[in-house]
């Protein structure tokens, strides 16, 4: 049997304005998120879709996982993500508008700070615990056949 509904959901707030010790313990990834978005001509709201991410964070002392705003997936040097996360995250390595892996943040040390928004709690900073921590793809030089291995269209296939 799968149900929904039935009221609001509580969650287990946690203390603000101090640091709390814990590890990002998965990077959820939407590639379709729909979210807002403000026409600058009109003014007017519609809705877009783009890829997004967000942090699912294991605090020490408390029960249950916590987490992060959904953010859009963008490691320009003004994105929230690359903004308040990644360039404290990998303080040695600078990713902004480099490929990276979120893989690599799962299973991080942090130390991360809550504040109060209203009802909802919203993390206000974050700090990596591992001053090494690199989550830059390098890419690997790519191999290519010589031309002469290279079968062309016409070629039948050996047997």
């Amino acid at each position: 049997m799968r149900t929904i509904g039935g009221g609001r959901k509580d969650y287990e707030r946690v203390a603000v304005d101090e640091w709390l010790a814990g590890e990002i313990e998965e990077v959820q990834y939407d590639e379709h998120r729909q979210y807002n978005v403000k026409d600058k001509e009109t003014g007017e709201w519609s809705k877009a879709t783009a890829p997004h991410v967000r942090f699912k964070f294991r605090l020490e002392t408390y029960q249950y996982p916590h987490y992060s705003r959904w953010m859009k997936a963008s490691t320009f040097e003004k994105s929230n993500l690359y903004g308040k996360y990644l360039k404290y995250l990998c303080p040695k390595y600078d990713c902004a508008d480099q490929l990276i892996d979120l893989d690599k943040l799962e299973g991080a040390k942090i130390k991360v700070m809550f504040e109060d928004s209203g009802e909802y709690q919203n993390v206000s900073q974050i700090r990596g615990l591992d001053p090494d921590l690199n989550i830059i793809v390098t890419a690997a030089p790519v191999e290519t056949a010589p031309a002469e291995d290279i079968a062309s269209a016409d070629d039948e296939p050996p047997f």
